[in-house]
């Protein structure tokens, strides 16, 4: 732990980030890092497909989000959800 409390995360560290975005995305046309799962929440505004995967750095993490943006997609949110060591399944 660092001093503020947070997880030291070294340059091997994964994060798991969920990523919001905005629409109905299947998995074909998401199908953008191994290991990446994907929901699709729908309410009463719109629907919303919810990414979760996992980036090895932030270069991965900005390659991931560029690959989005070439499917013109609308990010809502990235949240870090955990340290992690091992890819979800």
């Amino acid at each position: 732990m660092t001093s503020s409390g947070l997880p030291h995360l070294s340059s091997d560290t994964r994060i798991l980030y969920e990523i919001r975005i905005r629409g109905a995305f299947d998995k074909t046309s998401c199908d953008l890092i191994e290991g990446m799962t994907l929901e699709v929440v729908h309410d009463e505004r719109q629907p919303m497909t919810v990414l979760r995967a996992v980036a090895q750095d932030q270069a991965a993490l900005a390659g991931l989000l560029d690959a989005l943006f070439s499917l013109d997609a609308i990010v809502l949110s990235i949240t870090a959800l955990e340290p992690t060591w091992e890819v979800p399944t």
